[in-house]
């Protein structure tokens, strides 16, 4: 015979094994999820990181995103790429080649494509390594990007004249998927 505590004391076991089974299945945050920080608040939608580039020849970069946060940075070269961080309504804080951040007003950043040559490497006619060289580029160069195929980027380079070949992705800050 079954004595009734018994019977009570396996049944409490079984109901709390099933409350603590159904809590961790149906938890969105169960053990194995971790929550992610917020990059985006009310923001573009659009991935992050990415890379942009500055409209203007003289741009402030902010502590905050704000006009009344203090001007942290003066930017002075129109074209300058810039890496998106993060997002908070029209500011977008940005990180520069030389890894200084802060914020900047979405209306003063373009999304033409711009990069910093980071060694001195060749602009080759093809996206080859053989063969002749159309030029020397030295490091911090900027350069536009026309399009990335596999490990190369097609650039453009606009002084008294105009260049245009490719160079090797991995000396290029700034070259993201075509």
């Amino acid at each position: 015979m079954f004595r009734l505590s018994t019977v009570k004391s396996h049944l409490t076991l079984f109901l709390l094994i099933f409350w603590i089974i159904s809590i961790v299945t149906l938890s969105k945050n169960a053990f194995t999820n971790t929550k992610e920080p917020k990059v985006s608040i009310n923001g573009s939608g659009l991935a992050i990181p990415r890379i942009v580039s500055l409209k203007n020849s003289l741009t402030y970069m902010r502590s905050g995103p704000g006009k009344e946060f203090p001007v942290k940075f003066e930017l002075k070269q129109k074209g300058y790429p810039l890496k998106i961080i993060a997002e908070y309504n029209n500011w977008r804080k940005v990180k520069t080649f030389n890894d200084i951040t802060g914020w900047i007003h979405t209306q003063l950043l373009s999304s033409f494509r711009t990069g910093l040559i980071t060694k001195t490497t060749f602009l080759k006619p093809i996206p080859n390594n053989s063969g002749n060289s159309l030029a020397q580029l030295l490091p911090n160069l900027l350069i536009n990007i026309k399009k990335c195929k596999g490990d190369w980027c097609k650039i453009e380079i606009v002084r008294i004249k105009t260049f245009i070949g490719w160079v090797k992705k991995e000396t290029i800050w700034g070259a993201t998927k075509n």
